[in-house]
């Protein structure tokens, strides 16, 4: 590996040479090697299956159309659609020719997509015509930008010039591939920049982890517009010329067991949520395929863990990453006889994970904060300098916290700030605290995530009403309506007016809100 092209926190001791420059040359070269073979999978109202040739075909055909759009290396490109071969080829086309992708959650309200497609400065925004009266909304506003609506690749593609050129070879390891923005500390989302040196060096972890070959087919239920759709259930299974089943729209979990039965899936990721609802459902286990399932995002309890592998008898390795880390850099060993139950596992073979103190010491069989450093650890964020100090000294801050065994086994116990987790989507209390703070009645508020069987976590607003003013909780929750994405508004709002034993926000000597007292309430008298 060139170190002239790694940031401090890229770099280990443990060297390893990657086979491609890029992700186009990663497709190319396993369309070479496998052309009838069925590479990507579609189920949904229209039904789609595609061989690695054809897909290759298409995708080829779209970077055409990309190049013939006036799009220039390191321009970036938004993509706004739930699971679709859409989605794919667009991607696939775009990371083929140098361009970045940012993908966005078409559940986002549409202020919310702006300001990504903004801060991004995305050229062109790709999205699903079912998603036209959001975009609608913000289009005259989104100056300088081309607003392009899909509802099939064909005939977007239909005009391109079958003579324009791509020429992949020039698309570099350092080159920036993917911006994926995730909640932030202060508001608003932060872009994670991850490079192709990123995306190949995770998927080549996980492919590797679990032994991946041609006879590999991942189901990918989790949403594209995630690393963890993008790496675990896509790239990695690319690495090894294996295929993927990706359901269009939002799968419902009823049909999980039929998929699986269907087109013989052998390994998926999944957040511990899903599992919860799989056992809440009455359907049983219909194939004899699948092998293995890989969980991360959530907490998984050891009693759903041994519940779901009683019950469906497949083992579940659980992992830890972050959207900084490209997607897990930790999981427990394989195969299953080999886990260490209760921990998240060994660091992957392109990274290092280590316990730091307050000083940034490495320190062992003591809690501390995980850290890690990495081939598959992001640039950074995008933006001003002042966003990247969790990138310091060498290492990425995960702002989790726990320890490490003397075997090298990572055991996570929690996080050192207020992000709540709901069904594996990362939610700052402060993106709901400053919609509340524009109610003009509302004096002071404070968000915490509560428990939820399923869901792992669920929105909880803490509301402090101004004096001589009297509002409903079902006022407070109309107020959200349009500003802020359904899954992110609170479902719980209390308003501690009502209350005899708490009449103000808890606070600390510096002012500072103490949410862990709000989660103590919660729990005692909920």
């Amino acid at each position: 590996m060139n170190k002239k092209i790694l940031k401090e926190h890229q770099i280990i001791d443990n060297e390893i040479n990657l086979e491609y420059n890029n992700v186009g040359e990663l497709l190319s070269t396993k369309a070479d090697e496998n052309k009838e073979k069925k590479f990507l999978i579609c189920p949904g109202k229209n039904d789609e299956e595609f061989t690695y040739s054809e897909f290759k075909a298409i995708v080829d055909q779209t970077t055409r159309f990309l190049i013939q759009s006036g799009l220039k290396k390191n321009d970036k490109i938004s993509l706004i659609f739930h699971n679709s071969s859409e989605f794919l080829i667009l991607y696939f086309a775009g990371l083929s020719c140098g361009l970045t992708i940012v993908p966005i959650n078409p559940d986002l309200a549409s202020n919310e997509m702006k300001y990504i497609i903004e801060d991004s400065d995305s050229k062109h925004i790709f999205y699903n015509y079912t998603l036209e009266s959001k975009i609608e909304s913000i289009k005259k506003n989104l100056t300088g930008r081309k607003c392009i609506q899909i509802e099939s690749i064909n005939e977007l593609i239909s005009s391109t010039v079958n003579e324009i050129k791509i020429e992949e070879n020039k698309v570099e390891l350092s080159d920036i591939g993917v911006i994926i923005y995730t909640s932030g500390t202060t508001g608003n989302p932060k872009g994670v920049i991850l490079n192709h040196l990123n995306l190949l060096s995770d998927a080549m972890s996980i492919s590797n982890w679990f032994q991946f070959n041609k006879e590999t087919r991942c189901l990918c239920i989790l949403p594209l517009f995630h690393n963890n759709g993008q790496i675990t259930t896509l790239l990695a299974p690319l690495y090894a010329g294996g295929s993927t089943v990706i359901v269009k729209g939002k799968i419902s979990l009823l049909a999980f067991w039929d998929l699986a039965n269907q087109y013989k899936v052998t390994w998926t990721s999944v957040m511990a949520s899903i599992l919860s609802i799989l056992l809440s459902l009455p359907k049983e286990r219909k194939d004899n395929t699948l092998t293995a399932i890989l969980c991360g995002g959530q907490i998984l309890t050891r009693t759903v863990q041994e519940q779901f592998e009683s019950r469906f008898n497949i083992p579940i390795f659980e992992g830890y990453g972050l959207t900084e880390t490209t997607s897990f850099s930790c999981i427990n060993n394989y195969p299953a006889e080999k886990r260490k139950i209760g921990s998240i596992g060994k660091s992957l073979i392109t990274n290092e994970m280590e316990i730091l103190n307050e000083n940034d010491e490495v320190v062992e069989n003591i809690e501390g904060e995980i850290c890690i450093r990495g081939y598959n650890v992001a640039n950074g964020y995008l933006g001003n300098i002042e966003k990247n100090h969790a990138f310091r000294n060498g290492w990425f801050h995960s702002g989790d916290y726990g320890k490490k065994d003397n075997e090298g086994n990572i055991y996570f116990h929690g996080r050192q700030d207020s992000l709540i987790i709901k069904g594996g989507e990362n939610i700052y209390p402060a993106e709901i605290e400053n919609i509340l703070y524009n109610h003009s009645n509302v004096d002071e508020c404070a968000v915490i995530g509560v428990p939820h069987k399923l869901l792992g976590e669920e929105v909880c607003a803490f509301v402090k009403i101004r004096e001589k003013v009297k509002i409903e909780e079902k006022e407070l929750k109309e107020f959200f309506k349009n500003k802020i994405a359904d899954y992110k508004q609170p479902k719980i709002i209390i308003i501690i007016n009502d209350l005899e034993d708490l009449t103000e926000i808890p606070k600390g000597p510096t002012k500072k809100i103490l949410y862990r007292k709000l989660r103590e309430y919660y729990k005692k008298n909920y």
